[in-house]
């Protein structure tokens, strides 16, 4: 009785922390194509709380992880790239960064708010 006690709060301590989501242990960067990958969950959040790459022109590709319309800019720079990902769609697109730490976020009302943005720092 007291091993399935431990087996059961254990199962539901991995699932917490899988829910939880949102930044895991290593800041995601620029996979060998080039291509600073992020996925969209409908929780509102992408999948790490920051990501790095290099200065120059940053490629992003969004995936939509759900059926929530979610999007990706760049604060201060929203007129530059805006990718909008909806029912398990990918956007991409690049935009030009200096070095320096920028804010990503999702502009759909109410999904910055509840916490869908990423720190982004460019070297």
């Amino acid at each position: 009785m007291r091993l399935r006690a431990t087996i059961g709060t254990a199962i539901a301590a991995a699932l917490l922390l899988a829910a939880c989501g949102g930044g895991g242990s290593t800041t995601p960067t620029p996979s060998e194509d080039g291509v600073l990958r992020i996925e969209a969950y409908d929780r509102q959040d992408y999948d790490a709380d920051a990501y790095e790459a290099e200065a120059g022109t940053v490629e992003f590709e969004l995936s939509q992880i759900g059926v929530q319309e979610h999007t990706l800019v760049v604060e201060g720079l929203e007129d530059q790239m805006r990718l909008v990902v909806v029912d398990g769609s990918t956007d991409a697109g690049s935009i030009d960064l200096q070095p320096g730490r920028y804010l990503l976020y999702c502009d759909i009302a109410g999904h910055r708010e509840s916490g869908m943005e990423a720190r982004l720092t460019v070297n």
